[in-house]
């Protein structure tokens, strides 16, 4: 899992926005809390040296809401994951679980969305995307993933983002 701490978070150095607080659940010493932002976009990456090569693998966002938690009730927001430098994979996701429907109306007509699940340790996850690493240690790629909603700017807060989880994608 990649820690939130190592994210690139528009305006995650503000306190303003942002603020970094330990729960004790968490794989991490710190956790990103968002406190208040419009332009939400936080991504992470990961060399893939560091993935077992010939191997496709899925990305997790890993999540809990805080106490108020607002803007993210049936709200698309974009999921991108890809190597670097490369044309990222897209897909639609939406952090509330409660979510009516399984599409939701977009610029180019209906999209399908990824609901986020429960997770055995009582945080949430949502598959940003699959990639396929074709590694070996002389195929050195970043791999980079995330979640991003900069076109509506409604207000959003109380979303708290422990990392993204990378493991081996289910066949299906």
């Amino acid at each position: 899992m990649l820690s939130a701490m190592n994210f690139s978070i528009a305006w995650g150095d503000d306190p303003r926005y942002w603020q970094w607080i330990s729960i004790p659940e968490s794989r991490f010493e710190k956790v990103a809390e968002l406190l208040q932002v419009c332009w939400f976009d936080v991504r992470g990456k990961t060399n893939t040296r560091v993935l077992s090569p010939k191997t496709h693998y899925s990305a997790y966002m890993v999540f809990k809401k805080a106490d108020q938690c607002y803007g993210f009730k049936d709200e698309a927001i974009e999921a991108v994951v890809g190597m670097v430098g490369q044309e990222a994979s897209r897909r639609y996701i939406c952090f509330d679980e409660a979510i009516d429907g399984e599409f939701q109306r977009g610029e180019r007509g209906m999209r399908p969305l990824v609901k986020p699940e429960e997770r055995e340790d009582g945080w949430m996850e949502i598959e940003l995307g699959e990639f396929f690493n074709e590694g070996g240690l002389m195929n050195s790629e970043e791999i980079e993933m995330g979640a991003l909603e900069t076109k509506r700017l409604n207000g959003k807060y109380g979303l708290i983002i422990q990392g993204i989880e990378i493991r081996p994608a289910k066949i299906r």
